[in-house]
């Protein structure tokens, strides 16, 4: 049995694909009851898709287990057929009870994923939109809020927004520069569609209106809270800490890695102007940046390099130089070859 927080990212799809939910569905028990009320307490947002996929299974399974007998006649001419002569009577019709249990939950699962597929569901259709190297671009979605993606970078939501039953939720790979519409008018009822939720692999972000920046790179994920309020949930350890302006976090490997407060949070944003901007950085997260977010391939042989730090705020406008900057302060030497790999020697 998987943790609650391995379904968070489920569509009904997904549900309608997973084993232990269809034996749910079809056959609850006292601890398959408590998982999923765990899970729903959870992730409130996912009621919708629960719902519908437990709807579809119940509505085919009642339709199509075997209470037809024209299909059943078919099915019992197929097995016939390839059972050999010898095989004895009551052996067959053990053979027939299982067929038709695994029969039955074949046509519930391929019948139910065909189904929704087929009517092109606009409540689970999505929208994705990604950046190239080096590119950064705007999206605005319609509530009027707005996403900018840095270089190497996409963004995925579902198109039902207009439904005032279900939340706005993205989903975020690489990094992101939110500026979420404020729709809530009263904090003590908060309706389903003026929640905004963001999802990075191991992180969920809920805010009602606010600007912060996203990266999810490397098995770790960094949030800056520019102004407003948001709340973090970590999702393998069913955590959370709500974050005030100027304050960052690095979440990985099941734990946060840093949790302090930035003097100049907004210089984690800067980047949308098409700037190159770091504060005491070390080689390292250059190193990644120049390789995440504009596509470079850098080999650095001697790895302490990587540990080298420049002091203070640098700001350039492009890579050439980034490349100066880091050559002299540094004392290292940069070498640019071709398509686009670099090296980086003492």
């Amino acid at each position: 049995m998987h943790a609650p927080g391995y379904y968070s990212n489920f569509d009904t799809d997904n549900f309608l694909e997973d084993d232990f939910f269809i034996q749910w569905v079809i056959n609850p028990g006292e601890e398959s009851n408590l998982f999923w009320q765990s899970f729903l307490r959870a992730y409130p947002h996912k009621q919708e898709a629960v719902g519908k996929a437990a709807s579809i299974i119940s509505a085919y399974r009642a339709q199509d287990v075997f209470d037809n007998e024209a299909n059943k006649a078919v099915v019992l001419e197929r097995i016939s057929q390839s059972v050999k002569s010898g095989t004895k009577t009551r052996a067959m019709y053990v053979s027939l009870g299982r067929f038709y249990r695994v029969a039955a939950a074949i046509v519930i699962i391929a019948g139910a994923v065909f189904l929704i597929k087929q009517l092109g569901n606009k409540a689970d259709a999505q929208t994705t939109v990604a950046s190239q190297f080096g590119e950064v671009k705007t999206i605005r979605l319609a509530d009027n809020s707005e996403i900018t993606l840095n270089g190497n970078s996409s963004v995925s939501y579902k198109n039902n927004w207009d439904d005032s039953t279900a939340a706005r939720e993205v989903w975020i790979k690489g990094e992101a520069y939110f500026n979420v519409k404020h729709l809530n008018k009263d904090t003590t009822h908060i309706r389903p569609n003026e929640r905004f939720i963001v999802h990075s692999d191991d992180v969920t972000i809920e805010v009602l209106g606010t600007t912060f920046n996203v990266k999810s790179r490397h098995g770790k994920t960094n949030v800056t809270l520019i102004t407003g309020k948001i709340k973090v949930d970590y999702t393998a350890t069913h955590q959370s800490m709500i974050m005030a302006p100027g304050d960052y976090i690095e979440y990985g490997y099941k734990k946060v890695l840093v949790n302090k407060k930035l003097m100049k949070p907004a210089r984690v944003s800067t980047w949308r102007a098409e700037e190159i901007d770091f504060t005491d950085a070390t080689l390292q997260e250059i190193v990644e940046t120049l390789q995440d977010n504009y596509g470079y391939s850098i080999n650095v042989p001697d790895t302490s390099l990587l540990s080298l730090k420049m002091e203070g705020d640098i700001s350039v406008k492009d890579v050439t130089d980034l490349f100066d900057v880091i050559s002299t302060a540094l004392n290292v030497k940069i070498e640019q070859l071709p398509q686009k790999n670099i090296r980086i020697s003492k």
